[in-house]
């Protein structure tokens, strides 16, 4: 009896995990994220099933749904006009929304799709990105620069630097890198739509480690600013390195020695020449 009560359990314990993992990696992205007035753009939305059936997946801009894709029903595709942009039927599917002609900035803002999978559990799963319009592009007048707090560095030293960008709209994406390895990068999805163009920066501080530091005791900080897929640009500093000139090793020396020494060696040289010449 006891046995067929933990394989009951086992089943429904393996079923429930089973239906807990159904759906996962839903990921919403928006190409580009920045558009003209005017202009479209693509939403992608990717998604894992792991084996369940696709229920629906539903588009929202904000809180209003704009597109429903229910491969069950007979009517697979729903349309919700929304003012200000059209949703190209042909161009879409379960995993795209194709928007024509974004004619209105109100529509910079936050866009989601929302997965439904129906499996021995329902499970729903939702990613949120930030889509901004603007009516053209505004691209920083020159390269970022880059400032840092004190050199020389080594192991066990805190390094703070900063990099600023030009004005630009939308503001640059930005990151900083040691020696190829990334240290910081900016997070445009939590900045607001901006209505004119605004310095970029990214301030770091951090402690270095040895795998920092190059074989030759080399820092190189690098920092690249890009704006909208259109415009990439960079700064590199190389830093002073306390590994990079060693300090020579100290030789003591024995000026007493070196006197004495000295003295012997010219009196036989004395007493030799004087026994030859005499």
């Amino acid at each position: 009896m006891n046995g067929v009560i933990l394989l009951i359990s086992f089943s429904i314990t393996t079923n429930f995990f089973k239906g807990s993992q159904c759906l996962k990696d839903v990921k919403l992205n928006i190409d580009p994220a920045t558009v003209k007035l005017y202009h479209d753009t693509i939403l992608h939305c990717t998604y894992d099933l792991e084996g369940a059936s696709l229920y629906s997946v539903k588009w929202y801009r904000g809180q209003r749904e704009f597109y429903r894709y229910t491969p069950t029903e007979s009517t697979k595709v729903k349309v919700f006009a929304i003012e200000g942009f059209t949703v190209d039927g042909a161009a879409s599917n379960s995993t795209q929304v194709y928007l024509r002609n974004i004619s209105d900035f109100k529509h910079s803002g936050n866009f989601s799709c929302e997965v439904t999978a129906d499996g021995n559990t329902v499970f729903e799963r939702r990613d949120e990105q930030t889509m901004q319009v603007v009516r053209k592009y505004e691209l920083p007048e020159h390269e970022p620069k880059i400032s840092v707090g004190r050199d020389p560095l080594d192991v066990g030293d805190v390094l703070k630097a900063n990099c600023s960008s030009p004005p630009s709209k939308p503001r640059a994406e930005m990151t900083m890198s040691l020696n190829n390895f990334v240290i910081k990068m900016s997070d445009l999805s939590k900045q607001k739509p901006i209505s004119h163009p605004d310095w970029s920066d990214l301030s770091v501080e951090i402690k270095l480690t040895e795998h920092y530091f190059k074989d030759n005791g080399d820092l190189k900080l690098e920092c690249v600013a890009k704006v909208a897929g259109i415009y990439s640009d960079n700064a590199v500093l190389f830093l002073e390195s306390a590994r990079r000139h060693p300090v020579p090793e100290r030789v003591s020396y024995n000026i007493a020695s070196a006197i004495t020494k000295n003295t012997a060696i010219c009196l036989i040289g004395f007493v030799f020449s004087y026994l030859v010449l005499d």
